[in-house]
């Protein structure tokens, strides 16, 4: 597995456009998902080291049609501790899917946008991802 730092850099580069993403789009990006609790395990520790740099805070949503409101860094901080529950694997075409009614979303704080724009400028997009 991808070391912490890695995963991090990963979700900065990923919300640097949209600014935000669900976490199971988000765990399918950054990784070729094999359904390990690594994976989850990887992405909860990335998203806790994240929150406390003040870089993401964790919006949960549902309703398409309203928009995002983050949660507190503490709030964020006790949602990242549960996101396994939140998630199951789906080996019929690898990925992570939801297990429950809940769509969390990672949001990028103006913090991590900054963040996030000196990688795509150092790294470009996707620099994991082999280049066709």
């Amino acid at each position: 597995m991808i070391d912490t730092d890695e995963v991090e850099r990963r979700i900065l580069s990923e919300l640097q456009e949209a600014g935000e993403e669900n976490i199971a789009s988000m765990i399918n990006t950054i990784i070729d998902p094999i359904g390990s609790a690594n994976e989850t395990g990887s992405l909860q520790t990335a998203l806790e080291s994240l929150v406390r740099a003040g870089l993401v805070l964790i919006a949960l949503g549902g309703d398409p049609t309203k928009k995002l409101v983050p949660l507190s860094p503490d709030e964020s901080l006790a949602f990242t501790a549960k996101i396994a529950t939140f998630l199951q694997f789906r080996a019929s075409d690898n990925h992570w899917t939801w297990s429950q009614n809940v769509k969390p979303h990672i949001v990028v704080t103006p913090l991590g946008r900054t963040r996030a724009d000196q990688l795509m400028q150092q790294r470009g997009y996707q620099w994991w991802r082999p280049k066709r």
